[in-house]
């Protein structure tokens, strides 16, 4: 095998974590917009409190991808804030072809998480392989 094997799942971790810490970060900024939608658009029960879960969560574990620290760990909250999401959010309208793709979507990146799980870290990580 070549020098080289192992840096693509590094560029997923990497990716991966990248596309719940990034809205983390911005979420943590404005926290009001997350618990809003979550208290009156989806009824969740102390919006507050599931909000700064949802938020740290985000950016924490994000994180923990991006440096990959406790990736077989890091994976599972993000994979259940992609299951709730597709499940309170992006299934509402059947009638809308548009919601599919968001479906996909998170499919696709608790498929991509999953993968992570049973990879490892990669190259480049915190975690020893």
């Amino acid at each position: 095998m070549d020098n080289n094997h192992g840096y693509s799942t590094t560029f997923l971790r990497v990716v991966l974590g990248l596309l719940f810490l990034v809205p983390g970060i911005m979420k943590i900024m404005a926290p009001d917009g997350i618990i809003g939608m979550l208290g009156n658009d989806l009824g969740f029960p102390a919006p507050t409190l599931f909000g700064w879960i949802l938020i740290l969560s985000e950016i924490i574990f994000g994180l923990a991808l991006v440096i990959g620290l406790k990736v077989e760990y890091a994976v599972w909250p993000l994979i259940i804030i992609m299951a709730v999401a597709i499940f309170t959010v992006h299934i509402k309208d059947t009638e809308n072809s548009m919601m599919w793709i968001d479906v996909l979507i998170r499919v696709g990146t608790i498929a991509s998480l999953n993968l992570l799980r049973f990879t490892g870290p990669g190259k480049l990580s915190v975690s020893a392989e």
